[in-house]
């Protein structure tokens, strides 16, 4: 579903809409048109796995919370950021972000999280001892950055400036 619905869509003949989700039984249709055999019951059973919520289920319509790469830009509301949230990156990033700021590369927008360990263990896919920064969000939205909520956990923000980073040596 995470690739369907974050990354190719059109391979699957699905158009997003605005806030990003399709129709469910457009969803199952395309699954079967490409030999996938899901029922509605088997994305609820997604929907309850345990971890992070990547998927919102309502009205029949369902959207993948976050992540998205797909062309077409991903309409959300935005939110004013707690104080502080963190990103955990590799030791290959660390010094091009501290000059840079962290950027959303392939995504339509950066990913942080409200809580350390969620931030870290996004960032133990790319490196298995992650640097943990701290993001001074309230600050950064103070100077302009947008940031819009991505679930419970995880919060998107535009581009943020190095300025509004520091290492968290607690981490």
């Amino acid at each position: 579903m995470s690739y369907v619905l974050r990354h190719n869509p059109d391979e699957f003949g699905l158009v997003l809409s605005s806030d990003g989700s399709v129709p469910v039984n457009e969803l199952l249709s395309a699954f079967n048109s490409k030999g996938y055999f899901y029922t509605y019951e088997d994305i609820e059973g997604v929907m309850r796995l345990p971890g992070k919520k990547r998927f919102k289920l309502e009205n029949g319509r369902i959207m993948a919370y976050y992540g998205h790469s797909v062309r077409t830009e991903v309409i959300r509301e935005e939110v004013v950021p707690p104080l502080k949230l963190f990103h955990a990156t590799s030791h290959k990033a660390i010094e091009n972000i501290l000059k840079e700021g962290l950027l959303p590369m392939t995504r339509q927008h950066v990913h942080l999280s409200a809580a350390k360990e969620t931030a870290l263990m996004a960032g133990r896919r790319r490196d298995k001892n992650p640097i943990l920064l701290k993001v001074d969000a309230l600050k950064a939205f103070k100077a302009g950055v947008r940031f819009y909520k991505g679930n419970e956990d995880v919060f998107l923000s535009d581009p943020i400036a190095s300025e509004f980073l520091s290492l968290e040596e607690d981490g």
